[in-house]
């Protein structure tokens, strides 16, 4: 034992550090260094010789091969035979534990790591258990539906935040006037409630249109009845409103001359100098593939009288007409077509449909149903997606050809046929990039201030549920009323006066007068031209005589065409 005092004694004297080139980096968590040369070999001892006390103790200072140097260490350590660095005395305890066994060295360090691994994946399972509380899904949806940032995740203390507020689910509801049975009247099925929202992707959209509108919130038109075009309440209301003996007599002398120029065929034509005619009356119009229009704005004016193929002087003449357009309706699988081949075929098919859908809608007759509905269904599959008609199916439109669809579905709407709502509320958004940013002015395929897209768009903003009060509607009309009757231009006279006559007031009771004595007093009166007119412009050139006749007719018809939308200012905008 004093052989081993003296050696415990030698390692606790300092000695000079090893080269850095006879050590290796350190390689375990533990800060445990490797010296990069070997240990020689120890004597084996024979398996019977007996274990003594001192035997798991480091070599003696003179058993190193020259060259190496102990390794210092810190007071009370000692260098192992192995050749690590120093360690605590109490080290020395457990080593001559595992020595005296042989326990294997793979057995130790594979318990080792073992047991920092376990550690290891407690605190990392630890941590993960933390953030996955504060992701959940909830919180995933509500974070897309608050304004106000969640609440700061708290992860180093492991703490996860208050769970986020309940999502508020949308009422889903049907609303009371939503479709809902077979039995539920037209009115209430076109109906949409701005209140109540709508989850299927259909109804989505609606609601996308609903926000781009600034007009109107439900899917229906203005009440404006047709009941005064009876003979008894057509005298009444043109006395009511500012006719005279004089214009009801320039409206009986024009469809006097429409009924004499009528094709054998039943149609009109806006070369009108054949037939009876034998080319006594100027002014044909186009030779183009017109004669759904013609046609139809010949059957408008006489019902706009009252006339139908059921009653009234004009019966056969009107009945021939209808005739003709039951005739020559195509049907396609987007619905009855009146394009007649023409490149600008949307004029065709919406005045064509408007007339049908008048004249169903003032008789009834089922015979006119079927088609009647097959036209408007064209119209609607022919709706740009920015909600107007151009002069093809599906071309971006402009107000002049958007405005007669625009009346034809009104008619439908009226008569209860079946008109999509989405089609509806889609006008307006169309509206909305026609006008300027008043809303006031409107223009031709894009905002300007066009005296005739001005008239037909606010005339449709009223249909559409805007009030002859609304401040833009007024100063609408207080535009036109400066401009002032055109003295040619029959287009224009015909929508502007239509306009304010729903408007009412001081601004109709100053422009009727004027727009009124000019049309009487420029009808032809002499010849067989007596009872028409004719007025040199663009238009007039383009429809000719008999266009022309027909849009004034339906101008002077104004008193009792439609009802008043100012008297229907009380009364919800429901048939």
């Amino acid at each position: 034992m004093a052989s081993d005092s003296k050696t415990i004694a030698s390692h606790q004297a300092p000695a000079p550090a090893p080269p850095q080139a006879d050590r290796e980096d350190r390689s375990d968590s533990n800060d445990c260094h490797f010296a990069t040369s070997e240990a020689p070999p120890r004597t084996s001892r024979p398996a019977d010789d007996p274990v003594v006390a001192d035997s798991t103790l480091p070599p003696r200072a003179d058993e190193y091969p020259a060259g190496v140097n102990q390794q210092p260490g810190a007071a009370g350590s000692q260098v192992d035979s192995r050749g690590s660095e120093p360690t605590a005395v109490g080290w020395r305890g457990f080593r001559q534990f595992w020595d005296t066994r042989r326990t294997p060295a793979f057995l130790v360090s594979l318990i080792v790591h073992t047991t920092l691994l376990l550690l290891l994946a407690l605190l990392t399972v630890n941590r993960r258990i933390g953030v996955y509380r504060a992701f959940d899904f909830r919180a995933a949806n509500a974070q897309t539906d608050r304004t106000d940032p969640l609440p700061q995740m708290l992860l180093a203390t492991g703490q996860t935040p208050p769970p986020p507020a309940a999502r508020q689910e949308p009422n889903v509801e049907r609303p009371a006037n939503s479709p809902a049975s077979a039995a539920v009247p037209l009115s209430e099925l076109l109906i949409v409630k701005a209140t109540q929202p709508s989850h299927s992707s259909a109804s989505g959209s609606l609601d996308r249109v609903l926000e781009a509108t600034s007009s109107s919130l439900t899917a229906s038109f203005a009440s404006t009845g047709v009941d005064g075009r009876t003979p008894e309440q057509r005298r009444d209301l043109a006395r009511a409103h500012g006719g005279t003996l004089e214009s009801e007599q320039a409206v009986e002398r024009a469809l006097d001359w429409l009924a004499a120029h009528q094709l054998p065929s039943g149609g009109w034509s806006l070369v009108h100098d054949g037939g009876e005619c034998r080319g006594r009356c100027k002014n044909n119009g186009t030779k183009g593939r017109f004669a759904p229009a013609a046609t139809g704005l010949s059957l408008l004016a006489f019902l706009g009288a009252g006339y139908t193929h059921q009653d009234g002087k004009h019966r056969e003449t009107v009945r021939q007409g209808v005739y003709f357009l039951l005739q020559i309706l195509e049907e396609t699988p987007n619905g009855g077509s009146y394009l007649h081949q023409s490149d600008r075929g949307m004029y065709n098919h919406g005045i064509a449909t408007f007339a049908l859908c008048e004249a169903y809608q003032l008789t009834g007759d089922q015979d006119l149903k079927r088609p009647a509905q097959q036209a408007i269904d064209f119209i609607v599959s022919s709706q740009n997606h920015r909600g107007g008609w151009g002069y093809l199916p599906k071309q971006p439109g402009d107000l002049t050809l958007s405005g007669w669809q625009i009346m034809a579905l009104k008619s439908a709407w009226a008569a209860g046929l079946d008109v999509p709502a989405s089609t509806i509320l889609r006008i307006d958004p169309f509206l909305d990039s026609q006008q300027v940013e008043s809303g006031v002015y409107f223009g031709y395929g894009r905002p300007g201030r066009s005296p005739t897209c001005t008239a037909i768009g606010l005339l449709v903003r009223l249909f559409r549920g805007m009030s002859h009060t609304d401040p833009r509607a007024l100063e609408g009309a207080q535009f036109l009323r400066k401009m002032g009757r055109s003295n040619g231009d029959a287009y224009f006279n015909y929508y502007a006066t239509l306009y304010l006559f729903h408007i009412g007031g001081t601004i109709w009771d100053t422009w009727n007068p004027e727009m009124r004595d000019h049309l009487v007093r420029t009808q032809a009166t002499s010849g067989h031209e007596a009872g028409s007119w004719y007025f040199e412009n663009p238009y007039g050139k383009e429809g000719g005589r008999v266009y022309t006749t027909a849009m004034c007719a339906m101008t002077l018809e104004v008193y009792y065409r439609f009802a008043p939308i100012y008297q229907q200012a009380d009364i919800s905008f429901e048939l």
